[in-house]
């Protein structure tokens, strides 16, 4: 009895404490879609950075959340309001990281275009090298064929 008596207090709290859920106030200095996006990018293309080489970011004093908060005249207050408020808001919020995720796979497709470019250009010069150096094996062994050829004419005729 005193379990049944505990699970409908706690079924009672749960039901009254999720029912008071306030949405946040869009906030005065609320950023809007388009820069957040811009935003959300740059701090995703500065975790990937952080997460691939912290020390060299260190020892030349980048700091990244400041330096995007520069780059876009915003402040981390501004920024944690916005975020939140997006954050309630699913379909809105979801919109976001979508559209952040359309720029990285598209800024991901060209780095590896430019990359096959590069190993292609990399290939065609060490394909020409390779020729080349055949080439030069080839002439070299001509060279020896024709002494050993000017060796039998200068040699002496006849037993």
């Amino acid at each position: 009895m005193r379990l049944k008596g505990f699970l409908i207090v706690l079924i009672l709290f749960v039901f009254v404490g999720c029912n008071e859920i306030q949405r946040p106030k869009k906030p005065d200095n609320f950023i809007k879609e388009d820069l957040m996006v811009d935003v959300l990018y740059d701090i995703s293309l500065m975790r990937t950075l952080r997460t691939y080489n912290m020390n060299e970011m260190r020892s030349l004093g980048i700091v990244p959340d400041s330096l995007i908060y520069k780059k876009y005249n915003i402040d981390s207050l501004q920024f944690a309001e916005s975020i939140n408020y997006y954050s309630v808001n699913f379909n809105d919020y979801a919109a976001l990281w979508e559209e952040v995720n359309k720029r990285l796979i598209a800024q991901r497709d060209k780095l590896q275009f430019n990359q096959n470019d590069e190993d292609s250009i990399r290939n065609a010069a060490e394909k020409i090298k390779r020729d080349s150096i055949n080439r030069q094996a080839k002439s070299k062994d001509s060279l020896l064929m024709l002494e050993e050829t000017q060796d039998s004419i200068l040699a002496p005729i006849g037993n």
